[in-house]
Formats: C-alpha cells, structure tokens, sequence
C-alpha cells in the first residue's frame, strides 16, 4: 500500500469520525442522520455520502444490492469518492440494499 492511499484511507476514517461523533455531540436524534434509517452501517454509510452530497439523494433512491454496487463503482471512479476498504465498502452496500430496495412500500415519493 503506498503512502497516498494510506493517507487517503486515514482522511475517510478521520471524516467518518468527525461527521459521527458531531451527530452524537448533537444528542444523537434521528434528526441529525438526515432522514437515514436506523441500522448497522448507517453511521459509515452517512460518513462516506454526504462528503459529497445530501442524504436525500439516497433515500429517493431503491435499488439492489447489484445496482448499489455498480453506483459506487461510478461514484469512485466518475466522481472521485474515496474508495472504502472491502470491509467497509460491504457494510455500506448491505446498508444501502437493506433499507433502499427496489421496492419500499413504506417510501413516500414527492414528500418535500
């Protein structure tokens, strides 16, 4: 591993912890997860996207696990998001497939 990926790995982590420990400093609300659901990887998950946009363009959004890993995919090499370690990048995407499927009876659409 060379000394920019290490160091570019250390930022993400950093930046997770920041973006999380600001939630909790806040009380922790549901409020301060901008509308993510509770859930293993929500912290990680909400670290890793509002780096580069609102948490509203997830939760429009209901795809499968397969597309979800395909707009990562995009994401880092398109639009330069920071690679997350294996480990990290599963965590998100079982997050992202878990609560954003295809099909969300329980999604409101055109809810402002």
């Amino acid at each position: 591993m060379n000394i920019l990926k290490i160091a570019k790995t250390i930022f993400s982590a950093a930046t997770i912890l920041a973006i999380v420990g600001s939630i909790q400093w806040a009380g922790g609300s549901e409020m301060g997860w901008g509308g993510l659901p509770a859930g293993k990887g929500r912290a990680e998950t909400f670290g890793y996207c509002v780096a580069c946009h609102s948490t509203k363009l997830i939760i429009q959004q209901g795809m499968t696990r397969d597309q979800w890993d395909e707009t990562l995919v995009w994401m880092v090499e398109e639009q330069a998001m920071q690679e997350p370690p294996p480990e990290l990048r599963e965590l998100i995407l079982d997050y992202l497939a878990t609560q954003f499927p295809p099909h969300r009876p329980h999604y409101q659409k055109n809810v402002q």
